[in-house]
């Protein structure tokens, strides 16, 4: 009598992020949003110690598991930093060994644990600065997926420069080239266009571990060749999808926060747990506003501002005779350049809900450093932007909002990186003004925002990708083991 087959474990997904909020905040809205395509699978969020800390800090210990309010299980590795690495007080040289080595060995034996209990994981989907996870996924026989959380387009470049391309972009990067280059798959791109990463010709340079990282991701993507989900959009950026063929990139975004803002369980911050009397006072604030009227002001949660900057800024807001809600993190509101009592013209806040900001009926204008959370979110609820692009993929995304999709204007800087009262104004006025310019931006904002919705709701393109996803990592005919491909009928996983 034939014995038939053990039944497919429970679908499980292990997601694996590094201690970033920027990273962090998408991965976790992705990893609900499986969980709610697939009602049947188990999903389990992994990220280093130090974030799953200002996660959860009212554990009794910090590499305690926790379940959030959307049933998601909250399992921290360590990367050897358990109190946060800091380029001021640890060697950026030993880290990749150290944080490799740790991350290994203890995401490792959180998958083991999992298995332990009758959960084996199924499914690994990790970000870029985790480029040792799909060894670890390997190792245990399981899938590994890249969850890439910068445009399509950075993929793109990326990869170039990794594969061939890497004078031409250093060449022209650094202005000792011609003023565009021109990729397989993609448009020419100019100089202002490129992630900064590119420029980057030294080990002695101050970012050199990232482009360290990112080497390591593509060599790793080279040999495992994972299925890539994007958080973009197929009308947004349908060529970069496609520029790069060796893989297969599925666009699954926009992934921001619901409409609701922050207050369902995968919308909310955990790394910025707002106080309810903050919020009210600015909610209320912009409550007394016109429509379309208030500048919002943004550099994300890891760039500071010069002095001389914030001084710009200041002056450049107060001269548009616009309110105006201004985010300064501590740092820069501590030495009396920025007042959290606000002014008469605007507010200056340490932190706010940003996607709650952004679908108030007040805002006109998002000023943004262009971070790729930040971009989406705005496009997601039709706010203009103005663009400074600081580094990394901010360059890029830039390119995008003002040339791709005539979303927004992209300020010009100084000598010394620094936009100008004068040229922040002249922004300001470009998407908030009179006239056929500023019209046909909010015009293009609006349709940017129609198109986002449509991707992701009931049978848009990111969701269907999303669904297929989710259903072929839950009965799956192939897995890598050992570095090969094994077929089977249906997904059965020993861990």
């Amino acid at each position: 009598m034939e014995v038939p087959a053990p039944p497919p474990p429970q679908p499980h997904f292990l997601f694996v992020t590094n201690p970033m909020q920027g990273h962090i905040n998408p991965t976790r809205r992705l990893a609900a949003r499986v969980m709610a395509s697939n009602p049947c699978a188990r999903v389990t969020f992994s990220t280093a110690v130090s974030g799953h800390r200002r996660m959860f800090p009212s554990l009794s210990r910090p590499d305690d598991e926790a379940i959030d309010a959307a049933g998601v299980l909250h399992a921290p590795f360590s990367d050897g930093f358990d109190d946060g690495f800091s380029s001021t007080t640890h060697d950026a040289g030993t880290y990749r060994a150290r944080a490799f080595a740790a991350g290994r060995d203890t995401l490792s034996a959180v998958a083991s644990r999992l298995a332990a209990r009758g959960h084996p994981v199924t499914r690994v989907v990790y970000t870029f600065l985790v480029p040792w996870v799909p060894d670890v996924a390997c190792a245990h026989g399981v899938p590994a997926s890249l969850f890439w959380i910068q445009p399509a387009a950075v993929f793109a470049v990326y990869y170039r420069y990794f594969h061939g391309h890497d004078a031409d972009l250093a060449a022209c990067a650094n202005g000792i080239g011609g003023d565009t280059v021109s990729l397989p798959g993609m448009p020419p791109l100019k100089r202002e266009a490129l992630p900064s990463v590119v420029s980057i010709t030294s080990p002695e340079h101050r970012h050199y571990l990232l482009l360290d990282l990112l080497r390591d991701l593509f060599l790793s993507l080279d040999e495992h060749k994972p299925r890539v989900l994007v958080n973009t959009f197929d009308d947004l950026e349908h060529d970069a999808l496609r520029a790069v063929p060796e893989f297969e990139l599925a666009a699954v975004g926009p992934v921001v926060p619901d409409e609701d803002g922050g207050s369902s369980p995968t919308s909310a911050d955990l790394l910025h747990p707002e106080e309810q009397n903050a919020r009210d006072t600015y909610m209320a604030w912009l409550d007394t506003k016109p429509a379309r009227s208030v500048v919002y002001v943004s550099f994300g949660s890891v760039l500071s501002l010069n002095n001389r900057q914030e001084e710009e800024m200041r002056q450049g807001l107060e001269a548009t005779g616009r309110p105006y809600l201004w985010v300064a993190r501590k740092a820069a509101a501590g030495d009396g350049s920025a007042s959290p009592d606000g002014c008469a013209e605007g507010m200056v806040v340490e932190w706010c809900d940003q996607a709650r900001v952004l679908s108030h009926a007040a805002v006109g204008c998002f000023v943004t450093h262009c971070g790729w959370n930040s971009t989406l979110e705005s496009v997601a609820r039709g706010v203009p932007l103005v663009a400074v692009p600081q580094w990394t993929d901010q360059p890029t995304v830039a390119w995008l909002v003002e040339e791709r999709m005539g979303a927004g204007v992209r300020a010009r800087v100084d000598g010394e990186g620094v936009i100008e009262r004068g040229e922040l104004r002249r922004c300001v006025e470009a998407v908030m003004g009179d006239g056929e310019v500023p019209t046909a931006i909010r015009a293009q904002s609006d349709r940017w925002r129609e198109l986002a919705s449509e991707a992701v709701a009931p049978g848009g393109t990111s969701e269907r990708n999303l669904r297929a996803f989710a259903s072929a990592a839950a009965v799956s005919s192939e897995y890598p083991v050992g570095g090969r491909v094994r077929r089977r009928g249906l997904l059965y996983l020993h861990i």
